[in-house]
């Protein structure tokens, strides 16, 4: 960690005085403030009901020259004894412009896996389902990129440090490397935008889940749209698909510009039946469950689905202010004790969002 500290800073301080003097370079600021009310059936959770901050980001992205560019974004809230600076950072990376199709980026930046329900960033996040509040979503690494001629496709090719590698040196697994491989496209065809991805995840050394992500966008008319996401999970000897999956539908319509109308409704299971608690002591553990757990986002023995709606609107006509409000109600079960989706749970989100362009 020093070693990645102070390779680091420097490159921190130069984006920053860069984004000072090149005219290529943009420096903002965002915010988000809400209040939540939270029960379940029927009993206020005080613990997390009242006014918070949910975040707030520095962002700088700019070029150095006509082959290299960076983005840095920062988030200034939930850093602790356990959450780094560097931790809290979403993206630092450089990227070659090989040519006008090829892209090369080292850094950190998001894990590249599918669904559309992965792409918002948590500034933007309303009502998620219950996989993707487990999964870490930044890690440090390399990718490469194409891009079409006629720009309607992309594709990454990416390698960057497991997600779940803090975990399992949590669960009392030695420290060793772990590493993450993913291929996913964006695609832009009519009314169809897709967002599919194929991944290969290390959970325990040289243990390896994966993950089929199918995310599905339709413009239906010019102020309705559709979106169909489903992600399926599987390690060996499990039933590949429809056992480990999480799956969402949401409806967006804009009467105005200014205003966005959602419902949403996902559904998570994991019915793979060969995980295991590795906190249990081994005595515990039955003959099928002798490896660490596989999928260490969505506990064995979780059913839980999510229905909602909301709304956003935006009063300026920049969209730098943006208000809110939805509500959620979640039934079934989850088998993880942290989880954030609880049966009977229901959820009222009030709130502000604002952006300032410090250097445009």
């Amino acid at each position: 960690m020093k070693l990645r500290t102070y390779l680091l800073l420097p490159l921190f301080f130069t984006t920053a005085l860069h984004a000072q003097e090149s005219a290529d370079a943009k420096l903002s600021v965002e915010a988000r403030a809400d209040y939540r009310r939270e029960s379940i059936n029927g009993v206020k959770n005080a613990n997390n009901t009242g006014f918070k901050g949910n975040n707030l980001n520095i962002l700088i992205n700019g070029n150095l020259s006509p082959k290299f560019s960076y983005k840095y974004r920062q988030r200034l809230n939930g850093i602790n004894k356990e959450y780094t600076f560097f931790d809290a950072i979403d993206w630092l990376f450089l990227t070659y412009r090989v040519n006008t199709n090829w892209t090369l980026s080292g850094g950190k930046w998001a894990v590249l896996c599918g669904p559309w329900e992965f792409d918002p960033a948590p500034i933007d996040c309303f009502q998620l389902f219950e996989f993707c509040y487990n999964f870490p979503c930044y890690e440090w690494g390399w990718w490469l990129g194409y891009q079409t001629t006629n720009r309607k496709d992309q594709f990454y090719l990416q390698m960057v440090e497991s997600p779940f590698q803090k975990a399992y040196n949590r669960s009392g697994g030695k420290a060793s490397d772990m590493y993450a491989y993913n291929l996913i496209w964006y695609g832009n065809h009519g009314i169809l935008r897709t967002d599919w991805s194929v991944n290969f995840m290390e959970y325990a050394p040289g243990r390896f889940i994966n993950y089929l992500s199918f995310g599905n966008s339709l413009r239906l008319t010019r102020n309705l749209r559709l979106g169909i996401d489903y992600m399926n999970r599987a390690t060996t000897g499990q039933t590949f698909l429809f056992k480990d999956c999480s799956m969402t539908a949401r409806v967006d319509y804009q009467p105005t510009p200014r205003l966005n109308l959602w419902a949403k409704a996902s559904y998570d299971v994991n019915r793979a039946g060969k995980d295991t608690d590795p906190s249990k002591p081994s005595p515990e553990q039955t003959d099928h469950q002798d490896k660490p757990r596989a999928d260490l986002a969505l506990y064995e023995g979780t059913e839980i689905t999510r229905v909602g709606a909301g709304m956003e609107y935006y009063p300026l006509k920049n969209k730098n202010v943006r208000l809110h409000a939805n509500y959620s109600y979640c039934f079934g079960k989850n088998t993880n004790p942290d989880g954030c989706l609880q049966d009977r749970q229901s959820i009222l989100d009030l709130g502000v969002t604002w952006r300032v362009n410090v250097i445009k």
